[in-house]
């Protein structure tokens, strides 16, 4: 755990040190490769610290064959330990090639360092899991399930900028469609006890009133002001993005539902920045053609939104096309088809609905996941039938 917080340490010193200047310079690709011994690795987190995580193989052929060992790692693009891949390990399960994506990973991380995911802790085919939280001093922490209402598997999937507020899902199988599932937010408590401060973390269900017909439920990311996005589906695929507002006075969130267009009814959110704008996506009933969806809050109180269509790169409604990352300056990262058919990392802009340009990933297709403040995008790339590499551009 030393080497892991040198590796924070030393990424967030760099950068508090070298300024705004230092982000000035033209686009640069980080191409961040995969895990030593490992054969394909994604990225679907980074922080505005350089340090970005995701999941991958680590080559530990001796329980999962060819594959290797499936496990969430990450690694930091600046300081000492720069490019140097970590492992945060499991609960004692192992997963198995990147089918299990879904079973050990990391999926957010706040500015403070604070890392969250999940790891399973039983052997697949049918892992059990659990989220975690893992910090320089803590290490990786258990941070439970709904296990009074029989779920018995949970995952962060998102941590607001402070470290102070996570949200994901607790389930009755591993995978929130295998069975029901519920919305919920973990808060940490300090406490003073025989060794000194601990901190430990509560976790609730978020409030699903008014939308019974859903049993499928999972919270995707939060702000610092409280805001959580998330969605819900049926048995049938029909699904809805929704958005819980804190109250006043901290006592829980309330929900409602963030429409589609008469043309895209189903929607789906994937990002929320601290200005309450909203991107994800928004299909058609067929599930043929998906676009990405910007949300944008009408007035301060943030109690309605504007829904735009954001354009593809091919110029037309077709195709297969997801606004994934959102940061606080309006850049808007994911994937778009282009003309000829092709895959590829793309961005927007919520200041300007029609702009749209390729981010300059290699490889023949490409996904970005997240965008950070300093406007560095990551995600993965891949070349002909290769495994998927990570990667991270420098677009500022």
């Amino acid at each position: 755990m030393r080497k892991l917080f040198s590796i924070v340490f030393s990424a967030v010193l760099l950068l508090i040190v070298s300024g705004q200047e230092t982000w000035a310079q033209k686009a640069k690709v980080y191409d961040l490769g995969t895990y030593p011994g490992g054969t394909w690795a994604e990225v679907v987190a980074i922080n505005d610290f350089g340090l970005a995580g995701g999941d991958g193989d680590t080559g530990n052929n001796r329980y999962c064959g060819a594959s290797g060992d499936h496990r969430p790692v990450g690694v930091p693009l600046f300081g000492p330990q720069a490019m140097q891949w970590f492992d945060l390990g499991t609960f004692g399960g192992k997963t198995c090639g990147a089918s299990s994506s879904a079973d050990a990973s990391i999926t957010g991380i706040a500015d403070t360092g604070l890392i969250v995911g999940l790891a399973p802790l039983t052997d697949d085919p049918d892992p059990t899991t659990h989220a975690f939280v893992w910090t320089p001093k803590s290490g990786k922490i258990d941070i439970g399930t709904l296990e009074a209402l029989g779920y018995q598997h949970s995952n962060a999937i998102g941590v607001n900028k402070l470290g102070t507020l996570v949200v994901g899902w607790s389930a009755e199988a591993h995978q929130p469609w295998l069975g029901k599932s519920l919305p919920v937010v973990w808060r940490p408590s300090i406490m003073w006890g025989p060794h000194g401060w601990t901190t430990t973390w509560k976790i609730q269900k978020l409030e699903t009133t008014g939308f019974e017909q859903f049993p499928h439920w999972y919270a995707v990311t939060v702000n610092d002001s409280g805001q959580i996005i998330g969605s819900a589906f049926d048995d049938s695929g029909n699904e809805i993005a929704v958005l819980w507002n804190p109250l006043l006075g901290g006592n829980g969130w309330k929900i409602e539902q963030l429409d589609g267009s008469p043309d895209y009814p189903i929607a789906w959110p994937n990002d929320i920045n601290e200005r309450g704008e909203i991107v994800g996506d928004v299909a058609t009933t067929d599930w043929n053609t998906a676009l990405p969806a910007l949300w944008k809050p009408v007035g301060n109180q943030r109690k309605s939104w504007n829904l735009t269509v954001l354009p593809a790169l091919s110029g037309l409604p077709q195709g297969w096309n997801e606004a994934r990352g959102l940061n606080d300056l309006g850049d808007i990262v994911g994937d778009s088809n282009d003309a000829d058919g092709n895959w590829l990392a793309a961005r927007w802009s919520t200041k300007d609905p029609g702009f749209i340009r390729v981010l300059g990933f290699p490889g023949d297709w490409s996904t970005a996941a997240r965008v950070n403040n300093y406007g560095i995008a990551a995600g993965g790339y891949g070349v002909g039938d290769n495994p998927e590499r990570a990667v991270a551009v420098k677009f500022r």
